[in-house]
């Protein structure tokens, strides 16, 4: 896609005007139109200041970069080099911490990529209860699947209906193609318009994830959590996860693992 198209698709995701996004770049609405239209090309400074008045992350930054020929900004470092290392021990150190409770790192595309023991021992005793799980590390995915988490979800319908809006709105901020082709996914596995018109109202203050599993009943909620100061996109696109039992009976259970906060997180 040529950078003025890639421009003027942004600027309308965001519903803003030539006018409203050149005055928030400090750039002429006329010059903007030329960018835009592929008779004036962009300076890389220009764009930078474009790419922050649409809000957009490291990566979509690179790529209205690499689309007008100038070289990107922001690395794209793998998880596992050696650049990453303090990044791994933090992830470490913050899944470690939430022992003996739950906790996953995710990336942008919900897929699991870091668990700590307490996650690890939730999925092997679904799969010692239900059989291998599909061969999928997208935890929405597994969420969805018949043959994944769906049948230990005592409240299916709720948290089904609430990912669904949580990547309706993902999509909304940032076209993806790898979430367009998740929801799509999704489609597959689930009646998705009913799923978005049913969702029942409910007067408690979070979404609880309650599950069934070897007989015990699990009530657990999240937060998920990111790196503030990111200049790189895998870093920037990293998600920390994090299970919180909602009652007793779900503190207890973890707390009897037995793990504690010196084991250390496992790759997925």
């Amino acid at each position: 896609m040529e950078p003025g198209e890639l421009l003027s698709d942004w600027r309308k995701t965001r519903r803003l005007s030539q006018l409203e996004l050149a005055g928030r770049a400090a750039v002429s609405s006329r010059h903007l139109s030329f960018v835009e239209t592929g008779r004036a090309r962009a300076s890389a400074g220009l764009l930078r200041r474009l790419a922050a008045a649409l809000d957009l992350n490291c990566r979509d930054t690179n790529q209205l970069l690499i689309a007008a020929g100038h070289t990107p900004v922001y690395g794209e470092t793998r998880l596992d080099e050696p650049a990453m290392a303090p990044v791994r021990e933090a992830l470490g150190v913050m899944l470690d911490n939430h022992l003996p409770y739950p906790a996953g790192v995710l990336d942008a595309q919900w897929n699991l990529l870091l668990a700590n023991d307490a996650l690890q021992k939730l999925i092997q005793a679904m799969v010692a209860e239900g059989g291998p799980l599909p061969a999928t590390g997208n935890l929405v995915e597994l969420v969805f699947h018949p043959e994944g988490f769906k049948p230990f979800i005592l409240n299916w319908d709720t948290v089904a209906s609430m990912l669904l809006r949580r990547l309706r709105r993902d999509l909304d901020l940032r076209p993806d193609p790898l979430l367009q082709r998740l929801y799509r996914r999704l489609e597959d596995l689930a009646d998705v318009p009913g799923l978005l018109g049913g969702a029942p109202a409910s007067a408690d203050p979070m979404l609880t994830l309650q599950m069934m599993i070897n007989g015990r009943r699990l009530t657990t909620f999240s937060t998920l959590a990111s790196f503030g100061t990111a200049m790189d996109v895998i870093m920037e696109e990293l998600r920390i996860e994090q299970y919180f039992p909602a009652d007793d009976a779900t503190r207890e259970f973890f707390e009897n693992l037995g793990f504690h906060r010196a084991d250390a997180a496992e790759p997925v």
